[in-house]
């Protein structure tokens, strides 16, 4: 059962400084478990063909509750969630919706781990699990524009908004018509590129962000994917590859028609009726933020980087099943654990902060690639069968 609520849930969804009761909190951490339940209860078995997604999820999430909370209080000696929110644009980056909404959820998945293995209480650890979850509703408030911490919450439901009009304004401002070859050279780009990308982040989703959809005046609404790859040095495996793409960091936006239907699921996936809305486009483009500023790609551009994507995905796939399995399995841990080095960057503390995994969260390969076990501990926590949602209330 949910804690009752009693504040107006405006002042929660809406109010920065506001500070919540722990009745409060543990209503949001039921909130947010009970939709995180809904959307995993449909795929509890993860599969890839170089990584093992069960081992390497339990180890990122339990590194997230050993590491996130003093990370995070390295960051605000610098600056404020809003104030780093404010600082860049919120889109086309790796501070996306999608990671932030990541945030709480792997690390409450983290805590939820260590009690069911035994090594901790309910009660423990209240002050940290508040420091995770201040920050996320910061961030969270000050990035979107829809008035909603959740996206089953917005209007339209299920939906997200992250970008202001004036933001909007420019997009549509450079938007092309979309004819024949447009659509064709933008959808051969956003495959390969979404393709690069889940092999970038161990086929985990966490570099591409859907939102939307921002409706327009005229009944159309645009709908925009992030996607970025590691244009930073944050992933040594793509070392001497990153280098070869000539941009990283893009959105591609489109206009289309009302009798499409886009739905954003609670961690920034967009799902479209008909699945086939491609065919249907009106106007696009592809952007690059590279540099945290908003730029359109011509025709060439796009199918330079096409091409380059193309050879990087090749260079990368044979990299990584030529790597000794546990070794890819840290490099997906890292991935997964290493959420907040792009705010350590634009807080300018990345190198105070030791982004090393902990020891023994590296040395637990081999105990948690057993299938059965990881499986048992997965299922107990994304889909228990005791409660309607994955978390159990803060502080006992």
């Amino acid at each position: 059962m949910t804690a009752q609520l009693s504040t107006n849930v405006e002042t929660l969804y809406t109010e920065p400084y506001y500070e919540p009761t722990l009745d409060e909190w543990n209503w949001l951490v039921h909130k947010a478990g009970a939709a995180y339940k809904s959307e995993l209860s449909a795929r509890t078995v993860f599969e890839s063909e170089l990584f093992g997604m069960n081992t390497y999820i339990l180890m990122s999430m339990m590194e997230d509750y050993l590491r996130v909370p003093e990370r995070i209080r390295t960051i605000k000696k610098h600056a404020t969630a809003a104030e780093l929110v404010a600082k860049a644009l919120p889109i086309g980056n790796k501070r996306s919706f999608i990671n932030l909404a990541a945030m709480p959820l792997h690390y409450l998945t983290g805590r939820e781990l260590f009690v069911d293995l035994d090594e901790n209480s309910l009660t423990d650890g209240l002050e940290d699990q508040l420091e995770v979850l201040k920050f996320w509703r910061e961030a969270t408030i000050a990035m979107r524009t829809d008035g909603v911490l959740f996206n089953m919450d917005a209007e339209p439901r299920n939906s997200s908004h992250v970008a202001d009009a004036a933001l909007l304004d420019e997009i549509r401002a450079n938007l092309v018509k979309a004819d024949d070859t447009v659509k064709t050279g933008i959808r051969k780009f956003g495959a390969r590129l979404t393709g690069y990308a889940f092999l970038e982040n161990c086929d985990a989703r966490t570099a591409v962000c859907d939102t939307g959809p921002y409706l327009l005046e005229d009944g159309t609404f645009l709908a925009l994917r992030e996607t970025c790859t590691d244009g930073d040095g944050d992933f040594p495996w793509v070392d001497g590859i990153r280098e070869t793409l000539p941009y990283h960091h893009f959105v591609i936006a489109h206009r289309l028609p009302g009798n499409i239907k886009m739905d954003n699921n609670v961690w920034g996936t967009a799902w479209f009726t008909p699945t086939d809305y491609q065919a249907d486009i009106l106007e696009t483009r592809v952007f690059c933020t590279d540099g945290g500023t908003l730029r359109p790609l011509g025709t060439e551009e796009v199918n330079e980087a096409t091409q380059a994507i193309r050879k990087a995905h090749r260079a990368l796939y044979q990299r990584l099943a030529e790597t000794d399995p546990e070794e890819r399995n840290l490099y997906a841990t890292e991935m997964y654990a290493w959420k907040l080095k792009a705010w350590a960057r634009l807080a300018g503390c990345y190198d105070e902060i030791d982004w090393t995994i902990t020891p023994r969260i590296a040395q637990s390969f081999e105990k948690f690639s057993d299938p059965n076990l990881a499986l048992q501990l997965i299922g107990g926590v994304f889909v228990p069968q005791d409660r309607d949602g994955c978390f159990r209330p803060l502080g006992g």
